[in-house]
């Protein structure tokens, strides 16, 4: 058979499902539109390499990864044909018809019409080029990308787990205020949804996953965010590479708000870059940072917005802005085109949007007092001035630890 050809993994897959020579590889309807991989972890007991791992083989062979006599590596063959499949235009996996939680697990991968694959507007195609480089000629993983799959293969049943908000790991201040957050998401510039979230613990903002795996990457004591579905985006193309890039985020990240800040963890595979307000970041320059996996990183620092708030209120400096954006899966350098990226997610703590509004409304009236505000009867005018009542009180062990009147702010 003929290594060549950019379509030779669609090719050579078909083949081997027709051949009926691999356990588990098959057909899922009648119109042959959809197929079942086995996909059994090799941390089973009844794993079994010759049998559970003879298609991934199969595939090393074909690539000319692997010959006998080699050592056999069963989770690199088996990466390897997950990052051509995740790849591949030709292919997009079925998540909600995947069986990975019973005796034999399989995933489902719908083959796209070549017209599908066509639609779409030139600039969502651009995009689609940049997130899946390399599908049409190559279809191999990177020597990087391959070694984090492979990591993430190894840990797949492993939970994840709420630790990282242990002691140690973040200096928490008891204020329901300041654990509430608006996530807001939007996929190819446009608002999708938004979600609050009020669990004094935080939330793992992942995809929604079928009901026999939410358990593995769930937790009682955290609340869950899920990204919308992609079939919410109006255009083939782009609906068709979300879907893709969601595929990739399936543990997602872990995000925690208190009086200190917003605080987040990278579990999924994806890359995710951030722009706000943290302890390295700055809204000022707008640069963004890369979130590194498994690190809790502080993406917004609530003494620095205090401090930034003081001097705004005093005319000293812009509104600081109290919301954190995200990029998944595509490479961020500013604020300035993030509108084209395919998935973006803003988050902000409430508290701090109402203490921005407060600052507003006291700065939109200057002959005020300083103790209170003339305004109107008007309930939300009312707690509008309490708020930044408390923002001028606001002291504590919280202070002492991250508020500092000289603390540095980059222009």
């Amino acid at each position: 058979m003929s290594n060549t050809g950019g379509r030779r993994l669609k090719q050579w897959l078909m083949e081997q499902i027709q051949s009926g020579q691999y356990s588990g590889l098959q057909w899922e309807d009648e119109s042959r539109t959809l197929f079942r991989i086995p996909w059994k972890h090799a941390g089973k007991q009844d794993y079994n390499q010759e049998i559970d791992a003879s298609i991934f083989k199969a595939w090393a062979v074909f690539k000319g990864k692997f010959k006998e006599g080699d050592k056999a590596e069963p989770a690199t063959w088996k990466t390897r044909l997950r990052c051509a499949l995740n790849k591949s235009p030709d292919f997009e996996e079925v998540t909600e018809r995947s069986q990975l939680d019973i005796s034999e697990p399989y995933k489902v991968y719908r083959i796209v019409p070549e017209e599908e694959q066509k639609n779409g507007k030139s600039s969502v195609m651009a995009m689609a080029a940049t997130t899946s480089s390399g599908d049409i000629t190559d279809m191999d993983c990177s020597p990087a990308e391959l070694e984090e799959l492979i990591k993430e293969e190894e840990g797949r049943n492993i939970q994840a787990s709420p630790e990282y908000w242990s002691q140690g790991s973040i200096n928490v201040f008891s204020s329901p205020a300041f654990s509430h957050m608006m996530i807001s998401f939007y996929y190819g510039g446009k608002l999708i949804q938004n979600t609050v979230v009020d669990h004094s613990e935080g939330c793992r903002i992942a995809p929604q996953q079928p009901l026999g795996r939410s358990a593995l990457y769930s937790s009682d004591s955290m609340q869950s965010v899920h990204f919308p579905s992609a079939e919410l985006i109006e255009y083939d193309r782009q609906r068709h590479v979300t879907r893709k890039l969601l595929g990739h985020l399936e543990r997602g990240v872990l995000v925690r708000a208190n009086q200190e800040g917003i605080f987040i963890k990278r579990l999924c595979q994806s890359r995710v870059f951030w722009i706000g307000l943290g302890e390295v970041g700055s809204q000022y320059n707008h640069m963004a940072c890369k979130l590194e996996r498994d690190a809790v990183v502080k993406i917004f620092d609530t003494g620095r917005f205090l401090h930034a708030l003081q001097l705004y209120q005093e005319g000293q400096f812009p509104a600081p802005d109290p919301t954190v954006t995200l990029c998944f899966g595509e490479e961020l350098h500013d604020l300035s085109n993030a509108k084209g990226k395919l998935i973006i997610v803003q988050i902000s703590v409430l508290h701090c949007q109402q203490l921005l509004e407060a600052v507003n409304m006291r700065r939109s009236q200057p002959y005020c007092n300083n103790s209170t505000l003339e305004m109107s009867d008007n309930l939300a005018s009312d707690q509008m001035a309490r708020i930044y009542q408390e923002l001028c009180s606001y002291s504590g062990p919280q202070r002492q630890a991250c508020y500092r009147d000289n603390m540095p702010i980059t222009a």
